[in-house]
């Protein structure tokens, strides 16, 4: 059982902590496809922002990791900086959706150096993101028992190659 709850949660956190890179950004900008195609989901949930499944998002994480009463200081905290993140995120894919329409309406492609800049400035961006975020979640992790790592590498870990919250594009 324990191993099968395990599975669900690194799916969950799969689903819900990939955070937005330069393609999935390129990816959510594209028109949506009929509703039909995106499964039980429909269309409406693919395309939401960041931001407006964050809540949702920190509610669950809350929830699995079972955080106690002494430690909402510490998960305020770091809920605060992953809101923070996903408002940025917004505010890039919908720059990016608006680019996007430019070029539809004959604005030239960037060139491969334009494109070069665009990914240093995304690195560095992810980087100080990485960095906020780890400041935020060192003293609330230090607080953790035994079972609630456990459940943080399930919930926070990500694609399985440690760091649920990595993301390249930052904001």
């Amino acid at each position: 059982m324990l191993a099968s709850s395990r599975k669900i949660l690194a799916a969950i956190a799969i689903a819900g902590f990939s955070i937005a890179g330069t393609a999935a950004i390129a990816q959510q900008a594209a028109p949506p496809a009929p509703p039909e195609k995106h499964g039980p989901w429909g269309g409406e949930h693919h395309h939401m922002l960041p931001g407006q499944m964050i809540e949702a998002r920190l509610a669950y994480i809350k929830t699995a990791l079972q955080i106690t009463p002494a430690q909402t200081a510490q998960w305020n905290t770091v809920a605060d900086v992953l809101r923070k993140h996903a408002k940025a995120r917004d505010e890039k894919i919908e720059a990016m959706r608006s680019k996007m329409e430019g070029q539809k309406d004959g604005h030239p492609r960037p060139d491969f150096v334009e494109r070069l800049e665009h990914r240093q400035k995304s690195l560095a961006e992810a980087s100080a993101d990485t960095t906020e975020l780890l400041a935020a979640v060192k003293p609330l992790y230090a607080t953790f028992s035994d079972s609630q790592k456990e459940i943080a590498a399930e919930v926070l870990g990500g694609h399985g190659h440690g760091g649920g919250w990595h993301h390249e594009g930052g904001r």
